[in-house]
């Protein structure tokens, strides 16, 4: 049995080892103005929040105050290593919380924590952070609220632009967090495509993982010797020297799986990624042992499979190298 607790680990990247989202980097308002939420269609909420996929579910502590609660995920069984061997441990527990307090200001409900720089973090100052929430009952814990992916620090508004929303669901002592993957979201201005352009340009690397594909950056493609002729959101066409590339995202799952292909003339590569965090008793055994790795600090294993040497070798192949 392992007991084990990550409270700062935990914020709302969200920062639990289940979901370990991608926190992509933060855009400022340029006024630092503290914007309010707007009433959102309750019907509409719901809707959307049932065809979610469910990516957590867990106990809410509320203080007596009614000012504060924890939130605490907890895994019962899992896959863990005996010895050389994997073994399923029904016994196996893992615990992670954290405490916000918890207002309303508005129409948003704010979950507010205070951030303490690790020991290796020397130039960091404590801080105070304040995740907001919009969509459900003013006033009102228990309800659908959606992450709208901007928090309050010191006052001061930052917001990510993440390819997924979360929406979270109070009830009582419970609470589950469902994600959707967004249409609309640009994966053709993406970590991963940055990493892309850098491999081709000047042979760095490429990580077939979801949160690169769901972290939106700036990129110089110039730098790297990059044109790029054509791009939708989920695909594009460039060239690199005399070669011509056209670029697609087959599909992306959040914290599941994708697939990315790459073609150039009459040579086609394809990246695939595929994790599992819950890993189901039949899978732990010494079939899949290769693909087991130890979620930092748990004593867990999940399941991962990517094949990003293949990936990058095929690119070097057209590149002739």
């Amino acid at each position: 049995m392992k007991i084990s607790e990550m409270r700062n680990v935990f914020a709302f990247c969200l920062g639990s080892f289940t979901l370990l989202a991608g926190c992509g980097g933060f855009t400022e308002d340029v006024n630092g103005n503290i914007v309010e939420g707007t009433p959102a269609d309750v019907n509409q909420m719901e809707s959307v929040y049932a065809l979610a996929r469910v990516a957590q579910s867990g106990k809410v502590e509320r203080s007596s105050a009614g000012d504060s609660i924890t939130i605490v995920f907890e895994i019962n069984g899992g896959c863990v290593k005996d010895g050389e061997s994997l073994a399923y441990d029904p016994n196996f527990f893992f615990a992670d919380s954290q405490t916000f307090a918890y207002s309303f200001r508005g129409d948003t409900l704010l979950l507010s924590t205070i951030y303490e720089p690790g020991p290796y973090e020397v130039n960091q100052e404590r801080y105070e952070e304040s995740f907001i929430f919009v969509g459900g009952t003013p006033g009102v814990l228990d309800g659908i609220w959606k992450n709208t992916q901007c928090r309050y620090r010191e006052e001061k508004i930052y917001c990510m632009n993440d390819g997924y929303d979360q929406y979270f669901k109070f009830d009582g002592g419970k609470v589950e967090i469902r994600v959707v993957d967004r249409e609309d979201y640009d994966y053709m201005q993406t970590v991963f495509v940055n990493q892309l352009f850098d491999f081709i340009g000047s042979g760095g690397s490429i990580q077939l993982e979801t949160p690169y594909y769901y972290s939106d950056t700036k990129y110089e493609q110039e730098e790297y010797g990059i044109g790029i002729l054509e791009k939708t959101n989920t695909a594009m066409k460039f060239t690199y020297g005399d070669l011509t590339f056209d670029l697609s995202l087959d599909y992306a799952y959040y914290k599941d799986s994708l697939s990315v292909t790459l073609k150039s003339g009459d040579v086609t590569c394809v990246g695939k990624h595929r994790e599992i965090v819950n890993v189901p008793p039949e899978m732990c055994n010494a079939d899949y042992v290769d693909n087991f790795y130890e979620i930092e600090d748990t004593g867990l294993l999940k399941y991962e499979k990517k094949n990003d040497s293949e990936f990058e070798a095929c690119i070097d192949g057209i590149l002739g190298r």
